[in-house]
């Protein structure tokens, strides 16, 4: 069978265009963000999307058989993400604090895009060996979510009081 007639290859080739198109998202956030904190979020975020990138690049190389092998270990203890957006409603929040908080919703949002579009594949697919690979990408999209919302969620400040430091530092 040819490469332009492989069904997993050109399922593989659209997972792939979809990982790009977030990778140069986060890329180019990178390039307009100037605050370090922002920057050190974002090439977490990039780093975690080049990971999805390598796997799916290795699946194209070697084969599907490592994603459907997953898939199928995957499925008994697989949970769907959380798809809440992040609430950080602190109206006295820094800048840094409010560039953070708008990358996570955005992030959020685009990520939940990706895993929504690789279930939805993975479900209507008429090869199981397809559905199988696009669940174990789903998979691995959640994974992102995951530790996205780990970190995004070490940001939320709600719980203190805008003048917290300076009450500490009186308190001694």
């Amino acid at each position: 069978m040819s490469v332009s007639k492989d069904p997993v290859r050109h399922m593989l080739n659209l997972a792939l265009a979809t990982a790009l198109n977030d990778l140069d998202h986060y890329q180019r956030a990178l390039e307009n963000a100037s605050m370090p904190e922002v920057r050190a979020l974002l090439m977490v975020l990039e780093e975690s999307e080049e990971n999805l990138i390598e796997r799916i690049e290795h699946m194209m190389v070697a084969g599907p058989l490592e994603g459907v092998e997953n898939s199928k270990e995957r499925r008994a203890n697989w949970e769907s993400p959380n798809e809440d957006l992040f609430e950080f409603a602190s109206p006295f929040a820094a800048s840094v604090q409010f560039q953070r908080w708008s990358i996570c919703n955005d992030t959020l949002e685009r990520s939940l895009k990706a895993y929504g579009f690789y279930l939805s594949i993975a479900t209507r697919a008429k090869s199981e060996v397809v559905s199988a690979v696009f669940e174990y990408l789903a998979f691995l999209k959640s994974q992102h979510i995951k530790r996205l919302r780990n970190i995004c969620d070490s940001f939320d400040t709600s719980d203190l009081t805008p003048f917290s430091p300076i009450l500490e530092n009186t308190e001694q």
